[in-house]
């Protein structure tokens, strides 16, 4: 499934912090998901997503960023926060950090100073695994559980992002269901 590991990597790349105009990564993004044969509805939020990036200019989008996933604890990017507490989280994070070097994932690289739980990594994370089973298991047991409470508690903000990470959700849950 090429389709679905390009897919999970440009959405990696979409909930990093923007440094320069994404909106072509969003163009492939729904080019993927149209041939990948997703519902209108996770379509439809990514140009939604789109159509509100067209508003607002780069800086305008960073500021948003910042305000969204790095000052408001609620819709914080790093997925084990909606999981675990404390010591268990940090435990995950290291479970995560093994698994990334057992299947030669280039964590370091890809991270940029990010936790490994950061759903940018884990994207590109699900994108990059060879391993079925495991990424299937991964995301189930993990990633969705996370993205469910993220997604909730983005659904009370008007906020771009909240396309993205409604999309993201679904795209997620979709596969999960699929893979059963």
């Amino acid at each position: 499934m090429v389709l679905e590991k390009s897919l999970y990597t440009r959405l990696g790349e979409l909930v990093r912090y923007p440094k320069e105009d994404i909106r072509p990564v969003v163009d492939e993004c729904i080019d993927s998901l149209i041939k990948g044969q997703y519902p209108e509805e996770v379509i439809n939020e990514i140009k939604n997503f789109r159509k509100d990036l067209d508003k607002v200019p780069l800086d305008t989008l960073q500021e948003l960023y910042s305000y969204t996933f790095e000052l408001v604890s609620d819709t914080t990017l790093d997925m084990g926060y909606y999981i675990h507490d404390g010591f268990k989280r940090a435990r995950n994070l290291l479970t995560i950090k093994s698994m990334y070097r057992e299947q030669g994932f280039p964590f370091e690289d890809i991270a940029k100073g990010e936790l490994p739980d950061n759903l940018s990594v884990t994207l590109q994370f699900i994108g990059f695994l060879k391993d079925e089973e495991l990424r299937n298991d991964f995301t189930k047991t993990f990633v969705i559980q996370a993205m469910e409470k993220l997604n909730r508690n983005f659904q009370t903000k008007k906020n771009a992002y909240r396309h993205l990470i409604n999309a993201i959700y679904r795209i997620l849950d979709k596969d999960v269901k699929e893979t059963k």
